[in-house]
């Protein structure tokens, strides 16, 4: 069972994949030549399409890509905007905080770093930009999972929760109410969470109706981030958080 399905799914995308730009719209006659099957299975993947919003018919009788494809298009257009949108703003937070800055959002269940500016001050932050590391892991990743959809926060809470740091909560319910902490506060701070001696300040970038977009943060030693500096990370993260948004 699980092979035909994979087979059926492979050849609806097949279907899907047929148009670009030079062939915007296509009959179910043209599709059924260019994969090569039968009109009946070709009207069967296109009546799947079409039921999910990925195929629609044109007033000609031909078939184009469905409104819910451009949902997905204007989601991956807007993940990869914030990171230019961010990056001078992240590089203004930098001089001002003169601490690492980061840029994070959640992709396929784990926190994934899209945009980094180094301070000129010796530190060691193990976040590199394009690696992913766990959600509940740092304040860059923490802060993903707190103003998170309530789907993924449940279903990330229910599997186990790995020992990757030293002072990583593992414990579902102490988690959970770590994670109800941040959204009172509307920050995340962490300490040794994930290097050792590191302090880490995060907030979340919201869009226009508050829905998560990314986290942003900064990561210093924790010698150097005392009480009255996080205050003034907050603050600055706040701002440099709230002028992104209006860019996007």
């Amino acid at each position: 069972m699980a092979a035909r399905f994979s087979s059926t799914a492979e050849n609806v995308l097949e279907v899907l994949l047929l148009f670009d730009a030079s062939r915007p719209q296509l009959t179910a006659d043209e599709i059924s030549q260019l994969i090569g099957a039968p009109r009946s299975t070709t009207y069967r993947y296109i009546r799947t399409l079409r039921e999910i919003g990925f195929l629609e018919r044109t007033e000609s009788d031909a078939f184009r890509l469905g409104p819910r494809l451009l949902q997905f298009a204007r989601l991956a257009r807007r993940q990869e905007d914030v990171g230019v949108a961010a990056l001078p703003i992240m590089e203004e937070l930098c001089r001002q905080t003169r601490e690492t800055v980061l840029l994070t959002r959640i992709s396929n269940g784990h926190a994934v770093c899209i945009e980094r500016v180094e301070t000129s001050q010796a530190v060691r932050i193990s976040f590199e930009r394009g690696h992913i590391q766990p959600l509940h892991a740092g304040a860059s990743s923490k802060i993903l999972l707190a103003y998170a959809e309530p789907g993924l926060v449940e279903a990330y809470l229910a599997a186990p929760l790995p020992a990757f740091g030293m002072n990583i909560v593992t414990d579902a319910e102490q988690l959970r109410e770590q994670l109800a902490e941040i959204r009172r506060l509307g920050y995340c701070l962490t300490e040794s969470e994930v290097d050792e001696g590191a302090t880490e300040v995060a907030v979340p970038v919201l869009d226009e109706r508050k829905r998560l977009v990314a986290g942003l943060s900064s990561a210093g030693p924790t010698f150097r981030m005392g009480a009255q500096v996080v205050e003034r990370h907050v603050q600055l993260l706040r701002e440099a958080a709230g002028r992104i948004t209006a860019e996007l």
